[in-house]
Order: C-alpha cells, then structure tokens, then sequence
C-alpha cells in the first residue's frame, strides 16, 4: 500500500511524498517527485505519528473504574479511541478483575487501538483535590499489588502511589522490582516526601499538577520536584480545562521535552452528550452526580474536576495552535516519548522506515479522518460509526 499527503511528520521533520507500507512496516519512503502512484491520497491533511496515551479511564459510556467490564464492553472502548486518533493506549483502572478482561481483550483479533500495557491508577493515594470531599483511601496492602500483577498477565506497565503514605516508599520499590514503572499521583507529599518517592524508584509525575502539592515559594511541592528531576517523565492533560495553558506554558519552558507526555484522562463520559449523569458513590458522595458541561468539563456537583471528556487530539490543537509549539515538537509528546518510556522506540514512536506504520489522518481543524495501526486501517470517518454505550445513557442520564 502507497500512501501520499502535502504534509507528513516524519522522524526527521516535514516531508511531501509517499510512504510506502508492506504489513505492519513503512518500507519505503519516496519524495513527491517519485513516478509512482498511491493507493490513497489524502492531499494536503496531515499524518502523524500514532498516538500513545498512556492516562486512559475509558469513554463513549465504556469505562474501567468503577464496576467490571466486559471484553464487548473493552472492544467497543478501542473502536471509539480510534476515532479519537489513538493508536496506542494503556487503559487505566485499578481493579485487578477488569485488568483481567483487559489483558485477554489485548491478546484477542480486533480492530481499534492497540492495547500497549495496563496502567493503574492507585489504589494507593491521598489527595482528593480541590473541591472535593476525602473520604480516605485503602491502606497499601502488596498483596494485592501481586494480584494486580498476576492479573495483568505481564501488561501492567504504571502503578501510581502517593510516597508519603504508610508504606508508599516500600510499594514504589516492590513494583519498581517487578521492573513496574511507578508514577506519583493524588499526593500531599512536600518536595522533601517527594524526593523520597523519587530516590524510591517513581519515575512519572501522573497528571503533572493536578491533585499533587504545587509550586509554593517556600516548598515547591511534588510539582516542584517533578519539574526539577531528570528522573521524572511527567504527564500532561492539555485540555486548557485541568492545567490552564499558561501553566502548560510554564512546563514547556522548565521541563526538558524529551520528559514530557501528553495524556488525557478520559473517563467512560467522554463522547456523551452534554448533561446531568448519575455518578458514582453513594448519596453522601461529592461525586453523586457527574455534569458534562459545554466546555467539556467533567464535574461533581460541588465543582470538582472527575476526570477529562477531551482527548489528546484536543490537547495537541491547544499546543500548536495557541502556545505555538511546532508539530513536530508536539509528535515527541504524544508518540515517541510515552513509547521510549513503555515500550519500544526502535519499532514504534515515530514516521520511519522500518518502523510500524502508526499513523493518523488529520485535518487543518484537528478532526481524525483516518486511523492506523501497524499498517491496518482501524478508524475511516467515511465509514465508521462510534459505538456509544446507549445503555450507559439511559441508565445515568438525567438531565
């Protein structure tokens, strides 16, 4: 298969021309000059590399945290994260019987986004963050860290855990010697606490500011210390609704960008129409009710941010287009570093010869016309319709 486009974000910038694809692999890349003919031609949109995201609850009423899935249910998840230009994804839950599914979905026959690892956020945690209500979380408990483990069946990449816990220090080193990234996530930890968690083995910083101890002039906090350790890759949610764009603009500027990813939090309401959903938790919680605002905002009644409903397609139209970063800056955040840290930057991560043709379709307004992964059309806007999770609506919508 031949391919050709005005505009491909190749390895080593931007580039006219084809690209020839044999199986998974790009074969051959040619200029625009080369006398041959494409398959397809998608004129002046743009390709760009897969996209990787590594902080991914669910969407389209499908999701992995609270109640079990089903391998239908996980199936339906990656149709619809295609749509959204993922090609890679590592979908996030800490319940040990959905990673179960999960992992069976992975090593299954179907079409969608490409199952690269299982990413768990918590259980282990401290913070609840703004406008919310804690009303405490598990005590660590390793055993049932081996039975997360067990249950990934090996695809369990990311574990996060607050350091300053009883027993957070001794959970980030028996993942990290399971050879398990850890990521710090929902803490109260000071910079001195998080300093611990890094020498401990935390490698990630998960969603970077948010529900985490910030910058403050006398204590810099777990955002501090992930800004200023070469240790740490720190995710990004580039919304402009969890971290304002101006403070984006602050981590561009501090952080090396080779350490930088860009996720998106989605939750199973991201792809649902805007609304009042019944939410999760019993009466008592802040999180009773979930609002789908026009924004896109995910909120508890009492305003507390619940997750994302935009994707990272969103995140990198804010980058480009309103903090000017080039995109080809942009395809290190959302590709080729979350590869190099989960996976393998010889064979994915970037537009190159002899390596997987992951690749998106897009055009001048940031609409996904077109998936693949690994050389197979996953997503065509022409002909695929998303599966929303009807049942989800009408059992949680509301208003």
């Amino acid at each position: 298969m031949i391919i050709k486009a005005k505009r491909i974000y190749l390895e080593d910038g931007l580039f006219n021309g084809y690209l020839e694809i044999e199986g998974s692999k790009i074969i051959n890349i040619y200029n625009e000059d080369a006398d041959i003919k494409a398959d397809i031609d998608y004129g002046n949109n743009r390709i760009i590399p897969g996209i990787f995201d590594t902080h991914n609850h669910g969407g389209f009423g499908y999701g992995f945290i609270h109640g079990e899935t089903s391998e239908e249910d996980v199936i339906n998840y990656l149709k619809g994260e295609a749509s959204f230009g993922v090609v890679n994804v590592m979908p996030t839950t800490s319940n040990s019987k959905n990673m179960e599914v999960i992992a069976k979905v992975a090593n299954s026959d179907y079409r969608g986004s490409k199952i690269l690892g299982i990413h768990s956020e918590g259980p282990w945690g401290a913070r609840v963050g703004e406008k919310g209500v804690n009303t405490g979380y598990p005590a660590v408990d390793l055993s049932y860290g081996q039975e997360m483990i067990d249950s990934a069946k090996g695809l369990l990449k990311l574990v996060d855990v607050a350091p300053e816990i009883e027993h957070g220090l001794d959970a980030i080193r028996f993942f990290v010697n399971k050879g398990i990234k850890v990521g710090m996530y929902h803490t109260n930890a000071n910079y001195q606490e998080a300093c611990a968690g890094i020498d401990a083995g935390a490698s990630v910083a998960t969603h970077l500011g948010n529900v985490m101890t910030g910058l403050h002039h006398r204590d810099v906090g777990t955002l501090g210390a992930c800004i200023l350790s070469d240790k740490v890759d720190c995710e990004m949610i580039c919304d402009g609704l969890h971290i304002c764009l101006e403070m984006i603009d602050i981590y561009l500027r501090l952080k090396d960008h080779d350490k930088l990813m860009m996720v998106s939090d989605n939750v199973d309401y991201a792809g649902l129409p805007v609304g009042r959903y019944k939410g999760f938790g019993d009466s008592n919680s802040d999180r009773a009710y979930i609002n789908i605002t026009e924004d896109g905002f995910v909120l508890s009644d009492s305003g507390r941010l619940s997750g994302s409903s935009k994707p990272v397609i969103f995140g990198i139209k804010n980058l480009v287009e309103k903090l000017h970063v080039p995109m080809e800056e942009c395809c290190k955040f959302f590709c080729y570093n979350p590869i190099r840290k989960y996976s393998d930057p010889s064979i994915k991560g970037s537009l190159k010869v002899g390596k997987d043709a992951d690749m998106v379709i897009i055009d001048d307004d940031y609409n996904v016309l077109a998936t693949y992964s690994e050389g197979k059309n996953i997503y065509d806007h022409n002909v695929d319709k998303v599966i929303i999770n009807q049942k989800f609506i009408d059992e949680k919508k509301v208003g």
